[in-house]
């Protein structure tokens, strides 16, 4: 357990107090879209999910005590300097609340993993957010075990930068539920704070998201899948449009839909198809996870070899998929 400093670009912001919203990160130089802005070790890491800690409470604070112990006094100080939302103001924090408020799943494949990192949560929420944080998947030496923050969008200074706390294919009402018990706030962000006609309008665009997000995955056992590569289309296209009218073009939203677009069309065995919907997740996968990280690179494989998809994305399988 170590302490992590702000790695490379933290010149390009700073922690600020920001009022009523306690502390955030914010801009002090222009930031590129798919800018690399830090890279965060964790402080400690845990076996188990969410789940199990809420199943054995007093169970996971001894251990989680335990590992923060065994910290330096650098990383102690920054683990019980985190938030936590899960008790009332003016009682002390407890371990297991620090890790609900703050965790990030830090698994691989079929391993469950949780683990707290001392700079990103300092990135607040919001249901429009400019910067995104993947685990692992970064594609630089030395990098493995660390969570990488990049930026979704060109960002001036002055700007907050602000990652999603949950999955943003929900209205507004079903957000706030989700965050308001767990973090303790209610977000007031651009879409939260939209009123009328254009909160209508958000809440709707939302929903369809939802609606053809779980569409993709029941595309893959129909018997005439290979006859609906045009509905394929039309149900990718439509989503793009409204992931770049609703939440600013989201790279990563963006490539988990072609990368599902791309397995369907490599089961309906549509090369042409598999080729195109690769080379549109190459594009938002190098700014959401990185030019040389694995996803983007197996993708650019997809692009080439269009026909041998399934090997490339899943080692050899024929059906089934991680993300379908």
């Amino acid at each position: 357990c170590q302490p992590t400093t702000l790695d490379g670009q933290g010149d390009k912001f700073e922690v600020r107090d920001l009022g009523d919203k306690g502390k955030g990160m914010v801009a002090t130089q222009h930031i590129e879209r798919g800018e690399l802005l830090m890279l965060d070790e964790p402080l400690a890491t845990w076996p188990g999910s969410l789940d199990d800690a809420l199943d054995d409470v007093d169970a996971w604070n001894l251990q989680i005590l335990d590992s923060v112990a065994r910290c330096s006094p650098k990383g102690q100080a920054q683990f019980w300097a985190l938030n936590d939302a899960h008790t009332e103001e003016g009682e002390p924090k407890t371990a297991l609340g620090i890790i609900l408020s703050n965790y990030h799943a830090t698994g691989g494949g079929q391993e469950a993993c949780v683990g707290v990192f001392p700079n990103a949560p300092r990135f607040n929420h919001s249901c429009v957010p400019n910067v995104v944080h993947t685990w692992r998947d970064h594609g630089l030496p030395g990098a493995e075990d660390s969570l990488a923050v990049r930026a979704l969008v060109d960002i001036e200074p002055g700007e907050e930068l602000c990652v999603s706390y949950l999955n943003l294919y929900m209205p507004r009402a079903e957000r706030q539920e989700e965050l308001t018990p767990r973090y303790g706030f209610q977000c007031g962000c651009p879409a939260c704070s939209l009123t009328g006609d254009a909160f209508a309008a958000s809440d709707k665009r939302r929903t369809e998201l939802r609606e053809l997000d779980r569409c993709l995955p029941m595309m893959a056992d129909l018997d005439e899948l290979s006859e609906m590569m045009g509905d394929l289309k039309v149900v990718v296209s439509k989503a793009a449009v409204l992931i770049d009218q609703e939440l600013r073009g989201h790279a990563q939203m963006k490539c988990r839909l072609y990368k599902d677009a791309v397995q369907l069309a490599g089961l309906a065995e549509d090369e042409s198809l598999t080729s195109e919907m690769a080379r549109m997740a190459v594009e938002s996968s190098k700014v959401a996870h990185g030019p040389e990280s694995e996803r983007t690179l197996q993708l650019q494989r997809c692009v080439e070899n269009p026909r041998d998809c399934w090997k490339i994305l899943f080692g050899g399988q024929s059906e089934g998929g991680d993300d379908l």
